[in-house]
């Protein structure tokens, strides 16, 4: 198993999903992550490791999140050890978007399972079939929006522009919420210019037909099989949120999703909860009134370093919701632009 901080030549050619790709790898540095590159000859996985580099510090506060495929019970093992002889000392595997996948993918690791929630369709049916499994309510959103609301690719600097100052409007409102959900600009851009164009990535921007107003936009990847969305913003005014820009998006998103022969539309995860104070009870409210199935995604999450593991947990969890937009802007964003300085 071989693991290297630069992508092998035609990795993309190789990965399972876009995931795994270089041009994700890039968009996470706007995170703060550090990408590195693990193959062997039948299995693969981008690792994105994250700490605080500061002297001292910095061992005691390595993480990884992983999206492997793992076709021989071999490569995990290689794959932990090496991380682990990085001072890493907790390791995600998979996420909301894309679990542990391979015939090989558990090895002989004391993996702690952890399971995710998603709607999912079938594009096999009909437009016409996709409607009739949705509520009411979605379906005359639907039709207020073909009315009111145009829906395009995101193509030109001006609709990325758009789309961050939507991403930003809604940043504000999850910071409180849920720290994951905050995006900075540069994580938007690496997107946009490196899976975009490799038919990895597609942005969705709605606007208002009447003055072309920013509604929603979101963002979905695709393996060619699966359509999955893994961002989405909108805006909060009042005046303009009637007019149902996110239904807008994922409608039109559906709809070009079936074009390209895809099987699968993901509208991503949810937490199913009917408690009304939940934080996440409204999505999961919204995307239940679009019908499909709820169905579980496996991922799991392995422990190599105990002790760092409980720092990291009892200390350095309650501190980051607070110092998490500082760190981005710090180690992130940062660490992007001079990436994309060396590409330009």
């Amino acid at each position: 198993m071989n693991l290297t901080g630069t992508a092998p030549a035609g990795w993309d050619d190789r990965i399972e999903h876009p995931l795994q790709s270089i041009g994700f790898a890039e968009a996470s540095r706007a995170l703060g992550h550090r990408p590195l590159f693990a193959e062997d000859d039948a299995s693969r996985a981008l690792v994105l490791v994250r700490r605080v580099p500061i002297p001292l510090v910095s061992r005691w506060t390595a993480r990884a999140k992983v999206y492997v495929y793992a076709a021989r019970p071999t490569f995990l093992p290689a794959l932990a050890e090496s991380l682990r002889k990085l001072g890493v000392s907790h390791v995600r595997l998979g996420d909301s978007v894309w679990g542990l996948t391979g015939d090989g993918a558990a090895g002989d690791l004391a993996i702690r399972p952890v399971t995710y929630h998603l709607f999912t369709h079938a594009l096999s049916t009909t437009e016409d079939g996709l409607l009739a499994g949705m509520k009411r309510t979605i379906r005359r959103h639907i039709r207020k929006a073909a009315d009111e609301v145009t829906v395009s690719e995101v193509r030109t600097v001006a609709d990325l522009r758009a789309y961050v100052s939507l991403t930003a409007e809604t940043g504000e409102r999850m910071r409180f919420r849920d720290v994951a959900a905050v995006y900075p600009p540069a994580y938007f851009e690496a997107i946009y210019r490196a899976m975009v164009p490799r038919g990895q990535a597609v942005m969705f921007l709605a606007r208002a037909r009447s003055d072309a107003a920013p509604l929603a936009a979101g963002t979905f990847v695709t393996n060619g099989t699966r359509f999955a969305h893994i961002h989405g913003c909108s805006t909060r005014d009042r005046l303009l949120t009637p007019k149902n820009g996110p239904t807008a998006v994922f409608w039109h998103a559906m709809q070009y999703a079936r074009a390209c022969g895809c099987q699968i539309f993901d509208m991503g995860a949810v937490t199913p909860t009917e408690d009304p104070a939940h934080p996440h009870h409204s999505v999961y409210e919204y995307k239940k009134l679009w019908g499909g199935e709820l169905r579980d995604l496996p991922s799991g999450e392995l422990v190599l370093a105990p002790w760092k593991h409980r720092f990291q947990e009892f200390v350095l969890s309650p501190l980051w919701d607070r110092c998490h937009p500082l760190y981005l802007r710090v180690f992130g964003a940062s660490r992007a632009r001079v990436l994309a300085e060396q590409h330009s």
